[in-house]
């Protein structure tokens, strides 16, 4: 089943460079396992394992820091310079809705996943890679390899996505076994290459974030914790002491939504919580400045000059992150200004290697910038403390678990960067893509797929590597507005001003019934029907994606749950081209995330 095939490859043009997306890789393992690691088999005998060696041409592997928290979805969408998610996760909480909305992270694909050239798409498998997660490893390694071997018309970068390498961390799975594995796969893939083509297949191999290997760990009991101090958990937030906690999985950290009035004493409540070990925050009343607690009582300031992207670090009482050693040797260099603030490099270089890298761009973004809906308060788990649900608590018992990731410190955060044809050197999710000319040829899935969203004028500029017009052109867009972003391969060419019907529905969970049979039937719920004909930004002929402006007289009703659905006429009759459900605000707009 593992057999690998020879290159076929339309017209003899292959990749160049395989980039594979490696999630949940510790920067650690791999260290050890380049260096190579003893240990004793089932049966009592010592074996030796090394992998992606210098004989083999790869280069010392380097860290690659993470976001904070230290999660796949947010790492990810950083190093490939896409624009910030709804949510740290895919349960979030949005603002404008003010309502915790879930989407199933197994069925569903986030931008960065939909940019790669290879990813397990279908959702029962994706399913058992928490059921057999080694099993799913070999396979998604083997068919990605296969893929490979099989791409045609892509020639330069080809995209990898392996989820499997994280899920068999979480159930306590042998990574240096399956990292050899890889290895040995992808000699065989570098010697075909080779033999083929008469040049060295170049290999990036990164990850999003660590693990921490602390095993099964001990669960914060947040909820009862807040509940005995007067806060009410919620799915909204609506009074002084509602608290929103979105959580999917097992995790170590934990994201608060509040009101901002309670925002600083619910982060000092919260430095007394079992299991927390940091604690930080934005305070409301000072723009741009965050707290950071430690369970111990110490306190600190960071503050932050967003034109310059400059960073502050002031101890108020003790100092949580012990980053005191850092500014005396920013002070020796000469690196701080007149104001003890210095740049987001010179803090990245003195502390790549520190306990909590990069802490304060990283708490900083963490807090304002990684998601369209950021927490007022982030926690930082100590090792051997997960938050979680509790049916999903329950449900762990019942397998053996390895570890988990998401917190501000080094195990966490510290993935990896491995290539085999040029030297590389510690970095940063958000700074990574600038050391390969920001990933190009990344999928441009809308211009194979169907699909729309809404979106605010101002959030199509947050993509910090712009790849399609639409990054380019939004920032012409009124910031607060509110658009319909269409994406179809019809539009492209001849269909080029095809107009969209949409139709859009008031939700209803259940058929309302009449409870005599003499009663009138149930009104059907409001629909609104219109055509988008014009974009308000002038595509390129070539363009797959439109942006249209909300008609003039929609009225929906504040705080519900709508149906969207749009076509565009194809040989006499309408074709479907996405429909998804959404909320609206306060004001009766839809909200965009």
């Amino acid at each position: 089943m593992l057999a690998l095939p020879a290159f076929r490859v339309a017209g003899g043009v292959v990749p160049k460079r395989l980039v594979l997306a490696l999630d949940g890789v510790a920067y650690r393992d791999l260290v050890a396992l380049q260096a190579g690691i003893t240990r004793t088999n089932f049966w009592g005998k010592q074996i030796h394992l090394r992998a992606f060696t210098t004989n083999e041409g790869y280069f010392p592997v380097s860290r690659m820091v993470s976001s904070f928290p230290s999660t796949s979805d947010v790492a990810w969408t950083e190093i490939f310079g896409d624009r910030p998610l709804p949510g740290y996760q895919r349960t979030y909480y949005s603002e404008a809705a003010n309502l915790q909305i879930a989407i199933d992270g197994v069925a569903t694909s986030m931008e960065h996943e939909r940019q790669m050239n290879w990813q397990v798409q279908d959702r029962f498998l994706r399913a058992m890679g928490y059921v057999f997660p080694s099993d799913m490893y070999d396979y998604e390694v083997s068919e990605m390899i296969k893929h490979f071997r099989e791409a045609g018309g892509v020639g330069g970068n080809y995209y990898a996505y392996i989820r499997a390498s994280d899920d068999a961390q979480h159930m306590n799975r042998d990574i240096f076994g399956m990292l050899c594995r890889l290895d040995g796969q992808l000699q065989e893939l570098r010697a075909d290459y080779k033999k083929r083509e008469g040049r060295d297949l170049e290999i990036v191999i990164l990850s999003d974030h660590g693990n921490n290997h602390a095993g099964r760990g001990k669960r914060v009991e947040i909820r009862s914790f807040l509940k005995k101090a007067g806060y009410q958990v919620t799915k909204s937030l609506k009074n002084p002491k509602d608290v929103v906690l979105p959580t999917t999985g097992i995790e170590s950290w934990v994201e608060v939504h509040n009101l901002p009035g309670e925002t600083e004493a619910l982060a000092q409540l919260l430095t007394r919580l079992e299991g927390v070990d940091v604690v930080t925050a934005r305070l409301p009343d000072r723009t741009n400045h965050f707290l950071v607690m430690n369970s111990k009582g110490a306190r600190a300031i960071i503050e932050w000059n967003p034109e310059r992207n400059v960073f502050r670090y002031t101890i108020e009482q003790g100092d949580p992150i012990n980053y005191g050693s850092i500014i005396e040797s920013l002070k020796q260099k000469n690196l701080l200004d007149g104001d003890g603030f210095a740049t987001a490099d010179e803090w990245a270089a003195e502390t790549l290697t520190h306990r909590y890298p990069l802490a304060l761009e990283r708490v900083v973004r963490g807090l304002t910038q990684v998601t369209l809906n950021p927490a007022t308060i982030l926690l930082s788990l100590k090792n051997g403390y997960v938050h979680d649900t509790w049916l999903v608590n329950e449900g762990s018992k019942l397998v053996s678990l390895g570890g988990t990731h998401g917190a501000l410190d080094d195990l966490n955060s510290d993935g990896i960067l491995l290539c085999n044809f040029v030297p590389t050197r510690d970095t940063s999710s958000d700074r990574v893509a600038d050391l390969f000319d920001g990933f190009p040829q990344v999928v441009d899935y809308r211009a194979a797929q169907d699909g729309a969203e809404w979106v605010l004028g101002n959030e199509l500029a947050l993509a910090r590597i712009a790849r399609v017009p639409l990054d380019r052109n939004g920032e012409s867009l009124p910031g607060e507005d509110i658009y319909l972003r269409v994406w179809t391969p019809r539009f492209a060419g001849t269909n080029a001003d095809d107009a969209v019907e949409v139709t859009i529905d008031k939700a209803r969970t259940f058929s309302a019934a009449r409870m005599r049979r003499w009663d009138a039937d149930p009104a059907d719920p409001p629909q609104w029907k219109f055509n988008f004909g014009r974009p308000v930004l002038q595509p390129n002929k070539d363009s797959c994606e439109r942006i249209y402006a909300l008609p003039p007289g929609l009225a929906l009703e504040p705080q519900t749950t709508y149906w969207i659905s749009g076509g565009i006429d194809d040989r006499g009759g309408s074709k479907l081209i996405f429909e998804f459900s959404f909320q609206t605000d306060n004001h009766g707009r839809p909200a965009a995330y």
